[in-house]
């Protein structure tokens, strides 16, 4: 919202205070993705095969650890940020000022006519990210459209009561975001395995040495038997059926007509609210 209205804000609104709420962002993102797939892994459990188990529990231990780590991190540091950039914001949002200029020719913008051109230009936005899309699976993209269309659906979720067209676009921007945000949980996931087969052989590397320094051949026999790789590479598989399942949905579904029909919503509503302004 704040970037949707900047100029409406800049009064309010420094640039300090969004680059204390993009790094506020940005500290929470891998604790979050950590989340996420966490609660995937924890689905996945109930039906792999006892080879799998080395691998799947070797990364459930790095994610843990790293949601740990966020946690933390978060309490001690990024509340205590947050807390006090909100109750700066709050303070300034509570009042807003404006200027008028009374000689001038051109009426004041409203908020139904901002409103109106905002939506419009996101779900003209959102229609070229995805109708236009080059590639399918470009996890960049698709990404970039998932923003478009959340951005879309929060313009729009304040005024639901007013404007009875702002729920159809919110129900389906909804959906579609959900949508686009599972195929990026997937796209993040097999990025944390790629890297996971790094880390697992480094670490593999050190326990070897260290158990070969101590001697301890036996256990470093066992331990050079043992491989996480075969669970990771079942994870991946899992992964990428699920990327192809998805990516199916959003071309049949999506991309043969509701993504038109979200666009047509959404620029209904933006004539609804220009004939609001003109009345």
């Amino acid at each position: 919202m704040l970037r949707a209205y900047r100029s409406q804000l800049e009064t309010a609104v420094s640039n300090k205070d969004r680059k204390r709420l993009r790094a506020i962002q940005r500290a929470t993102g891998r604790g979050r993705e950590a989340e996420v797939a966490l609660e995937w892994l924890t689905k996945q459990q109930g039906d792999l095969a006892a080879e799998h188990l080395p691998g799947v529990n070797w990364l459930s231990a790095m994610l843990l650890e790293r949601r740990r780590a966020c946690a933390k991190a978060l309490h001690a540091e990024v509340r205590e940020e947050f807390r006090a950039t909100a109750s700066k914001l709050e303070e300034r949002l509570a009042i807003m000022r404006s200027e008028r200029n009374l000689l001038s020719e051109h009426p004041p913008v409203s908020f139904a006519r901002t409103l109106a051109n905002l939506t419009e230009a996101h779900a003209t936005d959102l229609l070229v990210q995805l109708g236009h899309i080059a590639r399918i699976d470009d996890a960049e993209q698709l990404h970039q459209a998932r923003i478009t269309g959340k951005r879309l659906r929060y313009l729009l979720e304040p005024i639901r009561a007013y404007a009875k067209e702002a729920q159809d676009v919110v129900k389906r921007s909804k959906r579609l975001q959900d949508l686009l945000g599972d195929l990026n949980d997937v796209h993040v996931l097999m990025r944390e395995i790629d890297h996971a087969f790094e880390a697992s052989m480094t670490q593999k590397a050190g326990r070897l040495r260290e158990l070969l320094g101590r001697g301890d051949f036996e256990r470093a026999r066992r331990e050079a038997s043992m491989s996480e790789w075969i669970g990771l590479v079942e994870l991946h598989r899992r992964l990428e059926s699920d990327r192809r399942a998805l990516i199916v949905q959003l071309r049949d579904r999506w991309l043969d007509g509701d993504l038109d029909a979200l666009v047509a919503s959404a620029r209904d509503v933006a004539y609804r609210l220009r004939v609001i302004d003109h009345s």
